[in-house]
């Protein structure tokens, strides 16, 4: 009896074996065996698609009507709601701004409730020559945002009966969409205490300088003021420029309220004695006039 159940038994390995099966533990009579884990699936998150940010909005283009009712920001204009050094910070931007339209809106905010204040032409006013302007700083937003932007005239009027704090230059905040937007790697610069202009690259490369003739403490050059250049062009009539380029600039003097006919502009230009001062205005050589003539309208102006 005893062989016979070892022969089963062994029978029964042989077959388990045959079949491949590997038999690791023994459960007692009424044990359940071990318990087979659930397979479980695992379930890759599904990704958070990142939201599209929404960009923030700009005024909308106003119509021909209310720009032509505005008034045009041209360098002999006041228009009080301009802004200027005390309201922004102009930063070098390295950048030109070109209206793509007859008119272009300026306003005194970025806001996309700002109502425009005021207009800046296509064409210098009274030359009639293509008009570009310097960009000093960018407001993110459809469309290419707002552009803080030189303009050509005063918000204020100096000398008596005027505002002894009046500034230089202004500034306007503008739609991008209204300008053709092109960069640019030179700039000038005008140091008012060491009475030198330099034409400097963005790399800070000097690559014009040479002493300049300036105002007096009664009718200074323009200081700390950032503007540009609002067009080069000869005019003969001016004889003491002997028909070298004048580079005229957004700005005015800070003393007197007008000279010459004209709004007290500020410009770079030739002049043949080269001893004494000016009357606000930058005297170089003729030389340096047709190096700055080179430069593109709109290229930024530095008065240190």
């Amino acid at each position: 009896m005893r062989r016979r159940g070892w022969a089963a038994v062994a029978g029964g390995a042989a077959l388990l074996a045959a079949a491949g099966i590997v038999v690791g533990l023994t459960t007692a009579p009424g044990d359940p065996g071990p318990t087979r884990a659930a397979r479980t699936t695992t379930t890759s998150p599904t990704p958070t698609p990142t939201p599209t940010p929404t960009l923030r909005a700009v005024p909308a283009a106003p119509s021909a009507a209310t720009l032509a009712a505005l008034p045009l920001a041209y360098h002999d204009a006041v228009v009080p709601e301009l802004l200027d050094g005390a309201s922004v910070t102009p930063e070098d931007t390295w950048l030109i701004a070109t209206p793509r339209h007859d008119l272009v809106a300026l306003y005194a905010s970025p806001s996309s409730r700002a109502r425009p204040v005021a207009t800046l032409s296509h064409l210098v006013s009274t030359i009639d020559l293509p008009a570009a302007t310097a960009v000093w700083g960018r407001s993110p937003g459809a469309d290419g945002g707002m552009l803080l932007v030189s303009t050509p005239a005063r918000n204020r009027t100096p000398g008596d009966g005027g505002d002894p704090d009046a500034p230089s230059a202004t500034f306007a905040w503008a739609r991008a969409a209204d300008f053709t937007v092109a960069a640019t790697d030179r700039m000038v610069e005008v140091d008012v205490a060491a009475s030198t202009v330099s034409v400097v690259t963005k790399s800070g490369e000097v690559t014009a300088t040479e002493t300049a003739r300036l105002g007096t403490d009664e009718d200074p050059t323009p200081v700390d003021t950032a503007t540009y250049v609002e067009a080069s062009y000869v005019d003969t009539r001016v004889a003491y420029t002997q028909g070298n380029p004048i580079i005229l600039t957004g700005a005015h003097s800070s003393r007197i309220p007008s000279y010459g006919g004209n709004a007290a502009l500020t410009a770079l230009h030739y002049y043949p004695d080269p001893t004494g001062s000016s009357h606000g205005c930058v005297r170089i050589s003729a030389a340096m006039t047709h190096t700055l003539a080179e430069l593109p309208v709109g290229t930024a102006i530095r008065f240190r």
